[in-house]
């Protein structure tokens, strides 16, 4: 009975782990309007990385066209961006992945800050981002957290091959060497994978 007892709540703490490291690892948005104030836009409109206190870091950038926001989050394989029109309101917003491409839903307001659609930016793609994470650890490929400004880092990219979705994986296995690996969209089927040179300026 003890022993029944003990599994069932092994089973428990590690569901529990499982949920926790979920919230840890997806960012939450919304299709809430959102206005950037122009006092922060003035004050970071030089690309610096500014690190809250929670942890996170939040690239800034202005542009002709608006602003920029980019927050990576220190325990996640995910950052949200933002885009914002040049009188501060929300243009759109998603999450990506890895540092790549959008995953999830992205929305989208027009210029007086109304909320007009929705995109399901992983239309096509069966084989999601948690399955990459698998994938990767299964095969030893390091996969980085959160915000890194230097050094080569795995690259994972929603990309087009012979007429597929597919998943681009670029990781380096030497100093001058890089593999790149496909995988099939919809079921993970590794279809493609090489070699190739890396140079470092």
């Amino acid at each position: 009975m003890n022993k029944i007892i003990i599994l069932v709540g092994l089973g428990l703490f590690t569901q529990f782990q499982s949920q926790e490291l979920q919230k840890t690892m997806i960012p939450k948005i919304s299709n809430e309007f959102e206005k950037i104030t122009i006092q922060n836009s003035k004050k970071k409109n030089d690309d610096r990385c500014i690190e809250t206190p929670e942890g996170r870091k939040e690239i800034f950038s202005a542009s002709k066209d608006g602003y920029t926001l980019s927050i990576y989050f220190e325990n996640s394989f995910y950052k949200s961006d933002k885009f914002y029109y040049k009188n501060g309101y929300i243009k759109n917003k998603s999450l990506s992945f890895n540092m790549g491409s959008s995953v999830g839903i992205s929305y989208h307001f027009d210029k007086s800050g109304k909320f007009t659609k929705e995109e399901n930016t992983d239309e096509g793609y069966e084989f999601k981002p948690e399955d990459i994470i698998v994938y990767c650890e299964k095969n030893k490929i390091n996969l980085s957290k959160g915000y890194h400004d230097s050094g080569y880092q795995t690259r994972v990219l929603k990309q087009e091959f012979e007429g597929k979705k597919v998943w681009r994986i670029s990781h380096q296995i030497a100093g001058d060497k890089i593999e790149e690996i496909i995988l099939d969209g919809k079921t993970g089927k590794e279809l493609q994978k090489k070699t190739i040179p890396f140079y470092n300026p």
